[in-house]
């Protein structure tokens, strides 16, 4: 079961998963000599405000995701670029740090984008969205764009016959005939749940409610709290797992990720922190000033997202847990359009050329990153000894210990090394030594002044 010239490619959905692939497979198309058809099927537009145009995510862009994007000559217009990140602050209970890249003289290039056309309150198209600009490039290599959901799919049980796709409603509803079928859905969209009742094997991933908000404290403001940092927040909350402030020029979009589902009651709780609080610009609870919305996210990998014709990609099929949604998206769909064309299109082929390496790459990493996250929700709730420690990393800045703990923190909060190589810079024995020393050191003088 291989593509051949006159083939046709439907990918479902069309944020950065289903762009990524329509790019990879149009670059195999031309390297192999042949022509395929591309159309990505799409229900949202993203170049609108608000939810008619959002897919939902925080919208930070790792430097690892950039450079990808320069090596396949996707290049990143600066007005899809609300602001530059230069750096992240560490906020525990009693102080803060801020971290810094681990490796200089090279300066680290991170940016801060919308998925769609900026929050509903805004008065104006705030940029290029990151999404319309991806889907953009799609359709300047080759892609057609239909702005219609698929309604419904039909997977042949003979392999050799091809998938039949109804997408549109009323006098727009059509069919489409698909060699390869690319579910690039993500979590959030209903189709993950219409595919597990198809019979195949698929299981969509776990996932948790978060919440995003989007607010407009005016860039003077923004520049005076934040800079051109972002923040992020270990408070020893119960129901946090992690918190984080991203400025965007005019805007502020705070996220957090609780350690089950997320309403607006969590969101008022976290907010009304006396941290926060003297964080936060005043105003921020005005509901014709912010945008909120509570998308999943996924806690583990789906089961099976292959068959015969049909492979799922993104966050509905693998990605790394909690982090680098965006470059999860670009790895698997790399993957899975390199075997498309390079093994072919069965189920044996996606499994071994596609799922397999995306599993070795992203689902035993996830491993590691959930010993990560299990450890620091219980450190974080010891407010004392993670005060004790970054306290010792604002005092001594230029010891081993500290330049050691920067790159390890700035590698957990920015994704820029896989969670392996965290845990085990993490257990390095010196640094184990080192923070043992400074924590009962902190408590010797805490008991001293009681």
């Amino acid at each position: 079961m291989h593509l051949k010239n006159g083939a046709k490619i439907a990918i479902i959905g069309g944020g950065p998963a289903g762009s990524f692939f329509a790019h990879f497979a149009l670059m195999h198309a031309k390297r192999l000599g042949i022509k395929v058809s591309v159309t990505i099927f799409e229900k949202k537009c993203f170049d609108k405000k608000g939810a008619p145009g959002c897919n939902m995510s925080a919208g930070v862009l790792s430097e690892s995701l950039l450079d990808k994007l320069t090596e396949q000559h996707i290049h990143l217009p600066p007005s899809c670029i609300q602001q530059e990140i230069e750096g992240y602050f560490l906020q525990v209970p009693e102080y803060g740090i801020p971290l810094h890249y681990p490796y200089p003289p090279h300066k680290t290039r991170i940016a801060a984008v919308f998925r769609g056309s900026g929050p509903r309150f805004a008065n104006r198209d705030v940029s290029n969205s990151f999404d319309y600009f991806l889907l953009e490039h799609a359709q300047n290599v080759g892609a057609d764009v239909v702005l219609h959901p698929i309604i419904n799919i039909e997977i042949p049980k003979n392999p050799n016959d091809l998938i039949k796709l109804t997408y549109g409603e009323g006098a727009s509803k059509g069919e489409y005939t698909a060699d390869l079928v690319v579910g690039a859905f993500g979590v959030n969209s209903d189709t993950p749940l219409e595919l597990n009742k198809l019979g195949f094997g698929y299981t969509p991933p776990k996932t948790v409610r978060t919440c995003i908000m989007d607010i407009y404290p005016t860039r003077t403001i923004n520049d005076a709290l934040y800079g051109n940092n972002i923040y992020v927040f270990s408070l020893g909350l119960k129901f946090i797992k992690f918190a984080s402030f991203i400025p965007k020029g005019e805007f502020l979009t705070i996220c957090l990720v609780g350690k089950k589902d997320m309403d607006k009651a969590q969101l008022n709780t976290f907010m009304n922190q006396p941290k926060i609080q003297k964080m936060i610009p005043e105003g921020w609870a005005d509901p014709k000033k912010r945008c909120i919305c509570f998308p999943n996210i996924p806690v583990n990998h789906a089961r099976h997202p292959y068959t015969n014709r049909l492979v799922i990609i993104g966050d509905a099929g693998i990605s790394r847990t909690y982090k680098n949604g965006i470059d999860s998206a670009f790895t698997t769909a790399q993957l899975a359009a390199k075997t498309a064309f390079e093994r072919g299109v069965s189920e044996k082929d996606f499994e071994e050329g596609y799922f397999k390496p995306a599993e070795r790459l992203l689902g035993r990493d996830n491993i590691y990153g959930g010993i990560i996250l299990m450890a620091n929700d219980i450190i974080s709730r010891q407010k004392h000894v993670v005060s004790s420690h970054i306290k010792y990393m604002s005092e001594h800045p230029d010891t081993w210990e500290t330049r050691w703990m920067n790159e390890v923190l700035w590698n957990t909060v920015t994704g820029n090394a896989t969670y392996k190589d965290i845990f085990l810079k993490s257990i390095h024995p010196r640094l184990l030594l080192s923070l043992f020393s400074v924590t009962l050191r902190s408590i010797a003088k805490k008991s001293q002044t009681c």
